[in-house]
């Protein structure tokens, strides 16, 4: 038998970097077609019928793509559910996006590294680094992946062990005081024996400039202790080492670990004024900007000023501030006015460990995978986001997950099968509260914690197989059975805060609520699609169940509920066709995805809670690779998601058809970049952008949760030798330096106010490489 799994092709797709050229373009073409794991097993991405956008380790190069969400721009259909300086990231994939911020929910768009899911969303921001592949698979991946990949899943497959001795070193020095180093050395270590040893460090100096001063006005109450610090920076470090042992001629062995730190200011956002709308009952119908509202009130109800903030006055100190009057010193710009600010206040730790064995027996092959994984994140930001004392908002989190894959797979004349068994375990311990300034009108002096626990064990059994009904026309098939465990614990606490930059929880005082609840799940997964090859293209169709485990709420001052799993059943067509004699690519799909009980987040004034809905979505993506001379390569993609959750209760007893969070309506990106010789290497000149329409930032979808559309650009000139030993690139990122909004959170109720994170400024620099 042909088996696909064997340690010398192991090998050979390291050193090729999973790349398969076509023979009549020059080696300095970016886009080239390369190899996948997207069915658990290397194929050639035009081969495979789902939607998938890839990127090798030398595309990411030579792209100077860093992080794992800079890859959205050139991926159609996929955006970004809110950024937070880094601290926080989730990929919405054609709308499927549940943007809940705590520590306990998983993402219904899976992430994977080297195999391994990564249950919290918290670590979904890693930095990219000696890395030899990244797929972007869109639609259900539940068959063959499982854990809620309901969207779809970003799978990172890193650089492995080699047989030769090679490696490489790289700096980059760029604006805002960033200096940062990655490197790795590979090669054999014994007989049958080989090493790799891989890391970087990032340090990046602050970004907003804090003019806060203690007690001054417009609201004189002194606020944290040495607070009012400078914010927005970076100080990470990260490594990953690995070992690859030979079993006999047919197999392998790959021990790996990793561990990563990172240090980072209060999250980087910014105050926006704004002002609740109510009904005569007191509902929140709408959300203003404060500076639309001619009287300046604190809140309007049914047309007439109200008291907001219980000061006895129903207008704000000056039109267009917040409840004391406070403003953002330069609206989006760099500067900030809050004194809950430190420059080192949040904190984000991740270790794993873990063992894969890969064996190709006569007649199959083997595959086992055991995987550890700690995560631990503490978080404090300002709530309000002013020079006011008002409260803090901090999270605490470990999450502890192992999981245990074995996986059998193999093929004859007409058929290809995969099946195997899953086992993930993730242990939660989870607290978020508010913590009040002594002269806070609001928890004055004391803070209130709600403190969770969630141990989730999870079993499924899985197959998939692929069977030639003729020499054209392949029939897929798959099917997935989860049994799902979830136990809950919550509290509520309150107690005296005395330091505002840690969780104080003291479990001898009273629970101000308690819960312990259980759910057992039993949950499927399936798909069913006719994949028809002829001459250069690929047609496919088809059916696919996705699901998405339910799980708990557990917001602020505690309200603890379970929601439902949610259920999508995805109709999807597409093509993939090469052309211009294989130096064109043209990939195109349509989609409807039919949903029960989605999960739906909904934020309202510091804090959060998920709801079953029902949704439907429909969308069409567009790519086009071109690479018509040695010289040029060009990228141009397209996207249209129509993405309309059902009913949504927004306000108490008023309901309305909206838009998914972070879910633009359309999206497109364009990618120029030319080679030349000079200089005895090679130069390469690359400009790309990308346009995204409006979104929202809540799923109420009121006017000030707008995010208004917006397009960047960058810049990238490169050079390389002749022996491909030393590279050097000068780049330009936001080209045009625009200060568009990534996330906002709806704290209007509280302060008058919402807070806003806007994208990272213009940034220059320059990067060093040298391979060896």
């Amino acid at each position: 038998m042909h088996t696909l799994n064997t340690h010398k092709r192991l090998l050979a797709l390291t050193v090729a970097m999973a790349l398969s050229t076509p023979a009549a373009f020059a080696a300095e073409n970016v886009w080239e077609s390369i190899e996948v794991t997207a069915q658990k097993r290397n194929e050639n991405i035009s081969d495979v019928g789902i939607a998938i956008t890839a990127f090798s380790g030398e595309q990411l190069e030579a792209l100077g793509l860093e992080s794992s969400t800079e890859l959205i721009a050139f991926t159609p259909g996929v955006s970004l559910a809110g950024d937070i300086g880094g601290q926080r990231a989730i990929f919405n994939i054609r709308g499927v996006v549940q943007n809940d911020y705590a520590d306990l929910a998983e993402a219904p768009v899976a992430v994977y590294v080297d195999g391994g899911y990564l249950a919290s969303t918290q670590a979904q921001t890693f930095g990219l680094f000696d890395v030899a592949r990244i797929e972007i698979l869109k639609g259900p991946q539940g068959t063959l992946f499982g854990r809620n990949a309901t969207g779809g899943l970003v799978n990172t497959v890193t650089a492995k062990p080699t047989a030769d001795t090679e490696g490489y070193a790289e700096f980059t020095a760029a604006r805002f005081e960033q200096y940062r180093f990655e490197g790795a050395i590979s090669g054999e270590i014994a007989d049958g024996i080989y090493g790799r040893f891989s890391g970087f460090t990032n340090q990046q100096g602050e970004i907003l400039e804090n003019i806060y001063e203690d007690g001054a006005a417009p609201d004189t109450r002194l606020g944290s202790v040495g607070g009012g610090e400078d914010g927005y920076n970076d100080d990470t470090k990260a490594f990953r080492a690995q070992l690859m042992f030979d079993i006999g001629e047919e197999g392998s062995l790959l021990l790996s670990g990793n561990w990563s730190d990172t240090t980072k200011s209060e999250g980087p956002y910014q105050v926006v004024n704004t002002t609740e709308i109510k009904d005569a009952d007191g509902n929140v119908i709408d959300v203003i900007y404060a500076a639309d509202d001619p009287l300046g009130c604190d809140t309007i109800q049914a047309g007439v000023c109200v008291d907001g903030n219980f000061n006895g006055d129903p207008f704000r100190p000056v039109q267009g501030g917040d409840f004391n009057g406070n403003f953002d010193p330069d609206g989006s710009g760099n500067k900030v006015n809050k004194d809950f600010a430190f420059d080192d206040q949040n904190k984000i730790k991740s270790k794993g460990l873990a063992a894969t064995l890969d064996y190709a027996f006569e007649s199959f092959d083997f595959f086992a995978m055991s995987d550890y994984k700690e995560f631990k994140r503490t978080v404090g930001l300002d709530s309000d986001q002013t020079a006011s004392p008002e409260l803090i908002f901090q999270s605490n989190s470990t999450i502890e997950q192992f999981s245990q894959e074995l996986r059998f797979s193999g093929e004859t004349a007409d058929l290809k099968w995969v099946g195997g068994l899953y086992y993930l375990s993730i242990d939660t311990d989870y607290s978020q509260g508010l913590a009040g300034s002594p002269t806070t009108f609001f928890l004055g002096g004391e803070e209130n914690n709600t403190l969770v626990a969630l141990e989730t064990e999870s079993y499924s059994a899985f197959g998939q197989v692929d069977y030639s009904l003729t020499d054209d026309l392949v029939l897929v098939g798959g099917l997935r059975y989860t049994r799902e465990n979830k136990d809950f614990v919550g509290n509520v606490y309150q107690n005296e805060n005395t330091n505002d930059r840690i969780i104080e929880i003291d479990t001898r005082t009273p629970s101000l609520e308690f819960t312990e609840q259980s759910n057992d799940q039993n949950l499927w997964s399936a798909k069913l699609q006719l994949e028809y090859s002829v001459g250069n293209s690929l047609y496919y169709a088809g059916i696919n169940r996705g699901v998405k485990a339910g799980s708990f709420n557990a917001p602020l001052f505690g309200s603890f509920s379970f929601y439902e799993p949610e259920e999508l059943t995805s109709y999807e067509a597409g093509l993939k066709h090469s052309f211009m004699q294989g130096s064109g690519v043209f990939n195109a799909n349509v989609f409807y995805y039919d949903y029960s009980d989605y999960q739906s987040f909904s934020w309202v004034n510091n804090a959060g809670v998920v709801t079953n809905e029902e949704a439907s979505f429909s969308g069409v993506e567009l790519e086009v690779f071109l690479t018509p001379t040695d010289s040029l390569d060009v990228m141009v993609n397209f996207s249209y998601t129509d993405a309309v959750v059902e009913d949504l209760e927004v306000a108490s007893g008023y309901f309305a058809d909206t838009t998914p969070p972070f879910t633009p309506e359309y999206q497109a990106s364009a990618m120029l970049r030319y080679n030349w010789d000079a200089f005895n290497g090679n130069m390469a000149a690359q400009l790309s952008a990308s346009y995204q329409s409006e979104t929202f930032h809540n799923a109420r979808n009121f006017t000030a949760h707008q995010i208004d559309s917006y397009a960047t650009a960058d810049a990238r000139l490169t050079w390389v030798d002749g022996q491909d030993k030393w590279s050097l690139a000068a780049y330009v990122d936001n080209l045009f330096d625009s200060d568009h909004e990534l996330i906002g959170f709806d704290v209007t109720g509280f302060y008058g106010t919402s807070q806003i994170s806007y994208a990272k400024p213009r940034t220059y620099g320059v990067t060093a490489r040298r391979n060896f």
